[in-house]
C-alpha cells in the first residue's frame, strides 16, 4: 500500500512538472529576454520559443531558423548562446573575452557562450574552447 502511495505522489508530481513544459509565444518571454533579442538577434527569425518549468524554476530555450539557440534563465537573462558551429553576435559578451579571441584567434569566431555563477566558456568555430571567469579573465583552454 505504501509503495502505491509513492508512486502514485512520484506521478503527479511528474505530470506536474511536464504540464508546465511546452510551446509558447516570444511575447511569453521575460521582457529582458526580449529586449536582449531584439537588441542582438534582430535579423534572426525565431522558430520557436520553449518553456520548461520544474517548481520554482522557469527556463526558457529559443530557437532561430538557422539553428542559432538561446537559453534563459527565469530572470530573463541569457545562460547559453549555441550557433551550431556558426559564427553568433558578440556585442552582449564581455569585451575582455571578444578582445582576448581578437588578439589570440584572429581568423576564428565565437560559435557558442555559456554563463554560470563564476565562468563563461566559449567555443570557436574550429572547435577549440576558451574558459574565462566572470570578469572576462582567461582562465584555460579546452580542446
Amino acid at each position: 500500500m505504501r509503495k502505491n502511495f509513492l508512486t502514485l505522489v512520484l506521478l503527479l508530481i511528474g505530470t506536474f512538472a511536464f504540464a508546465q513544459n511546452g510551446m509558447t509565444k516570444f511575447e511569453q518571454l521575460p521582457a529582458n529576454s526580449q529586449e536582449f533579442v531584439n537588441t542582438y538577434f534582430k535579423d534572426y527569425k525565431v522558430m520557436y520559443v520553449f518553456m520548461e518549468k520544474e517548481f520554482a524554476d522557469t527556463e526558457y530555450k529559443l530557437r532561430f531558423e538557422d539553428g542559432t539557440e538561446i537559453e534563459f534563465n527565469a530572470k530573463g537573462e541569457w545562460k547559453n548562446v549555441s550557433g551550431e558551429r556558426n559564427c553568433i553576435p558578440t556585442a552582449y559578451i564581455l569585451k575582455e573575452i571578444t578582445d582576448y579571441v581578437a588578439a589570440y584567434h584572429k581568423d576564428m569566431c565565437i560559435t557558442d557562450v555559456e554563463k554560470d555563477h563564476n565562468r563563461i566558456k566559449v567555443e570557436l568555430n574550429d572547435q577549440l574552447e576558451i574558459e574565462f571567469n566572470s570578469k572576462g579573465k582567461f582562465i584555460s583552454y579546452d580542446d
